[in-house]
């Protein structure tokens, strides 16, 4: 196996899954940037902790380290990234407070 570590943000609030064998798993997909601008999406997926997956949410930047693994799908790559480890990269995006809606 080859071993990445990512540093990115995720595209969307991760996915709290049941695999056929009955373990708990957490999903996401997270894009780093290249130099040139354009994003590359990672699929990650490991198992889940409840700890941390209140947190995984779209915009966090997280780094993520753990096994890469590619496939080819549709004649497009998709990686993927079964996590070892995670770690929360900076404070969450905040929604809106509800008072600062009631006041406009």
């Amino acid at each position: 196996m080859k071993q990445i570590t990512i540093i990115g943000n995720i595209g969307a609030n991760a996915v709290r899954r049941v695999a056929s064998d009955g373990k708990e798993l957490m999903s996401f997909n997270v894009a780093v940037n290249q130099s040139n601008g354009t994003p590359v999406w990672f699929n990650c997926i490991g198992a889940f902790r409840e700890k941390v997956f209140q947190y995984l949410v779209k915009g966090q930047c997280v780094c993520v380290m753990g096994d890469l693994s590619a496939r080819v799908y549709n004649n497009a790559i998709d990686l993927g990234v079964n996590i070892d480890r995670i770690e929360l990269c900076g404070s969450a995006p905040q929604a809106p407070s509800q008072q600062s809606e009631m006041q406009q």
